[in-house]
């Protein structure tokens, strides 16, 4: 059983809150949720009137996807069960960071494959300017292992233009409050496709 898988299992819908902030997509396009866990993020955007689908490597998040009524299958990211050119839009949010940086170019390669010509591709990542990178123990450079057995890695630009071509970056930061000390969090953040990939 995968980290992740254990973790669903016995925590079940990890994840709270509302769901991120879409891009402004069309009703009836067609998209795919990378690692689209417990179906927080699937669900909003089904909501959206997105023909939306979502993979996962967890079985158990699958189950949780299905309890939500929203579409999902179990895969691999760099095995993707879908046709060349199936959608207008692919997520990637905080799941290639999970992968070994071995597996990134395969990963890519299958979402610009599923991608259609005109689409995008939207990835969100922790950069290392995250608190919480340097946490647990490193395993690959910028990659830790913590606790709960999944390893996650902090990014920095080069990495993402080395991955998926160009495309235009951003950094989102905020600050979170443990214990009356004010951490931050950051998140890279980027649009690839179209005229973006090399």
């Amino acid at each position: 059983m995968t980290g992740w898988d254990a973790d669903y299992t016995l925590r079940g819908n990890r994840w709270g809150g509302g769901a991120a902030e879409l891009p402004p997509l069309p009703a009836g396009c067609r998209v795919l949720e990378c690692g689209c866990g417990n179906g927080k993020t699937l669900a909003a955007m089904t909501a959206r009137g997105w023909n939306a689908v979502g993979v996962d490597i967890s079985p158990a998040a699958i189950s949780l996807v299905h309890s939500r009524n929203c579409i999902a299958v179990c895969a691999d990211l760099a095995a993707l069960p879908f046709s060349d050119g199936s959608f207008d839009a692919v997520f990637c949010w905080h799941v290639l960071g999970h992968l070994p940086a071995s597996l990134w170019p395969a990963a890519a390669a299958e979402m610009r494959r599923v991608l259609r010509p005109s689409g995008s591709i939207f990835f969100k990542g922790f950069s290392r300017s995250d608190m919480r990178c340097g946490k647990g123990r490193e395993v690959a450079p910028y990659s830790y292992l913590r606790g709960d057995g999944i390893v996650t890695h902090y990014f920095a630009d080069v990495e993402l233009h080395e991955v998926f071509g160009r495309g235009a970056l951003t950094r989102v930061s905020w600050k979170m409050r443990v214990r009356g000390t004010e951490y931050l969090r950051e998140e890279l953040c980027g649009v690839f496709g179209g005229e973006g990939f090399d």
